[in-house]
């Protein structure tokens, strides 16, 4: 199972990659993007590769999954090169996680999955080892926060 679960991984990998390379990615100057922040920058006029990967973990595997997915963050993604941010959601009804990631472009993200797929990210490839990713490339629209009526 685990071999099947491997092959999964790998052939979704090029349908990333692929995605990602066909989009155009016409990034304004990368100094208006403040990258040294520590926060996620959700902004529709950024133009910020983000990716939203539904993880579906083996029965009974959220809480491992979410682990690993932290300890790969804290110790591996976060320093790559073109990494802006990382948020894990947990589904409170069912077994599903959620990561919401920031990238400064899809040459980016390929060089992480590189990364991955070469076994220096042993918790990422153990993550993506043990679920069924569904991810996939998105532009942010519009950004919608809370206000008062007038």
């Amino acid at each position: 199972m685990k071999t099947i679960r491997n092959r999964k991984f790998l052939l979704a990998l090029p349908v990333l990659i692929i995605s990602i390379i066909t989009m155009s990615f016409d990034l304004k100057n990368s100094t208006d993007l403040n990258i040294n922040e520590s926060n996620a920058i959700i902004n529709a006029d950024k133009e910020i590769l983000t990716v939203i990967n539904v993880i579906t973990p083996k029965q009974g595997q959220q809480e491992k999954i979410v682990e690993l997915l932290q300890k790969g963050m804290t110790e591996t993604m976060r320093y790559q090169k073109g990494f802006i941010s990382a948020n894990i959601h947990k589904s409170l009804d069912s077994e599903h996680v959620i990561v919401y990631a920031q990238w400064k472009d899809g040459a980016s993200l390929q060089e992480a999955v590189k990364l991955i797929e070469a076994g220096k990210a042993p918790n990422m490839l153990e993550v993506f080892s043990n679920s069924t990713p569904d991810y996939h490339p998105y532009d942010v629209i519009s950004v919608n926060l809370a206000s008062k009526k007038n």
